[in-house]
């Protein structure tokens, strides 16, 4: 379906969303968040798309909410104190419970919402003019998108607090150095090693990765034992699948296998 405030294309196996607000930094107004939340659904029943990309348009990846909207007052759905699955809030459960990895292609600017929504996803590729902050007490609010949950996990928590009270910005290579992105690379190479990063990932099984996604994420709060059981699990649904069959056949025949999620 068509957009006002992203574009989505697919290139083979990996689909690019851009948030398409060039001339306001990408800054997110309640049309660009309603949208954001239904491409991602879009996306997710996609079996064709192995791989979600999500980039800014322009010179920014998102400046974060549209101040301008902001002034009107908030947003209703923001202020419900138990959200319904769906609404802005849930974004970073609803990227993390996707069954294919997300790639933030972090390009300019990463403030606030737009910092918080590279936060969600499963890795973060910078170009090497990226700044990135999480300026959310500089306007006279906290951390929100599960960024104070995931924000900790990534970077611990001296570092977090670090830079959500001073609300500083921060380059690209400090964040490399502080494991908040992956990897740096120069910006006119930006989209060129992102897409090489997704389409290596979709020669994987899309059963194996879809349930090694849920499995690293349920361990970050899991115990041993529950893990344990839970890739055995996983892995007796890995043995039955097509692709397990089709991955060691290509793997005797010295080829690449040709995997179909199945």
């Amino acid at each position: 379906m068509p957009y006002n405030t992203l574009l989505l294309e697919k290139k083979g196996n990996i689909g690019i969303v851009t948030f398409n607000r060039p001339e306001k930094l990408n800054a997110f107004n309640r049309e660009a968040f309603r949208e954001f939340i239904e491409v991602l659904g879009e996306i997710d029943k996609d079996e064709e798309i192995r791989v979600l990309v999500i980039t800014g348009a322009g010179r920014s990846f998102s400046s974060g909410l549209d101040l301008e909207e902001a002034k009107q007052g908030p947003d209703e759905d923001a202020l419900q104190m138990v959200p319904l699955q769906g609404t802005v809030p849930w974004i970073p459960h609803i990227i993390r419970n996707m069954k294919k990895p997300v790639i933030a292609s972090i390009n300019g600017h990463a403030i606030g919402a737009g910092f918080t929504i590279a936060l969600s996803c499963d890795i973060r590729i910078a170009s090497d003019d990226a700044k990135l902050s999480a300026a959310f007490a500089r306007v006279g609010l906290m951390p929100e998108l599960g960024s104070t949950y995931i924000l900790p996990r990534l970077i611990g928590i001296a570092k977090a607090c670090e830079l959500v009270f001073t609300g500083r910005m921060i380059g690209a290579e400090e964040a490399k150095e502080i494991g908040l992105v992956n990897k740096v690379v120069p910006k006119d190479k930006l989209m060129e090693e992102t897409l090489k990063m997704a389409e290596e990932i979709t020669q994987s099984a899309p059963i194996s990765i879809q349930l090694a996604k849920k499995a690293l994420y349920q361990g970050l709060d899991s115990d041993l034992i529950s893990q344990i059981s839970y890739e055995q699990l996983g892995q007796s649904i890995c043995f039955r699948s097509d692709d397990f069959k089709e991955g060691i056949k290509a793997f005797i025949e010295k080829r690449k296998p040709l995997f179909q999620g199945k």
